[in-house]
């Protein structure tokens, strides 16, 4: 951090064979080519980096939320014989040859409405969809109370027991 305010743009070079276990963190000293004419940067520093595996512009994305999503009377999702639901929310980073069919919910005519999409690469936080959804349809990601979920107030002492009149 001693250069808070500043961004550096390199490649990495070298990823080292030899791991550092430090209270059960895996590290990895890794050598970043980076463009240093002002000489800022010192042999053996420190660095908090984000690595881009993949980028793409001009997507249609969705809410990481939007995949986890499941109405409270949907199907429980399919398991494949490994026992591991099929498809699954690619990791952070996951690529376009790697793309899976999802489900995810879009709202029509007042109800939830299940459409399969075909997903390409996620930064963890949302998702781009290759196909079948359209810029303009709005994807459920949440659902604020279940139909019929919401009980009746409660009465009666909040400490529990009957309630004492003196």
């Amino acid at each position: 951090d001693a250069f808070p305010n500043r961004t550096f743009h390199g490649k990495v070079v070298q990823v080292r064979n030899a791991p550092i276990t430090v209270q059960n963190v895996v590290t990895y000293d890794t050598v970043i080519g980076v463009n240093n004419a002002d000489l800022k940067l010192k042999p053996g520093m420190t660095a908090n980096v984000s690595i881009v595996i993949a980028h793409r512009d001009d997507v249609l994305k969705i809410s990481n939320a939007a995949l986890r999503y499941r109405p409270a009377n949907a199907p429980t999702p399919e398991r494949s014989p490994s026992g591991q639901n099929r498809g699954g929310a690619g990791g952070a980073g996951s690529a376009g040859p790697r793309a899976t069919g999802r489900t995810v919910y879009v709202l029509r005519g007042g109800e939830a409405q299940p459409v399969q999409i075909k997903t390409g690469i996620s930064d963890g936080t949302t998702t781009e969809v290759l196909e079948g959804l359209a810029d303009k349809d709005r994807v459920i990601t949440g659902q604020l109370n279940a139909p019929n979920a919401a009980s009746p107030p409660q009465q009666g002492n909040p400490f529990g027991g009957p309630r004492r009149f003196p």
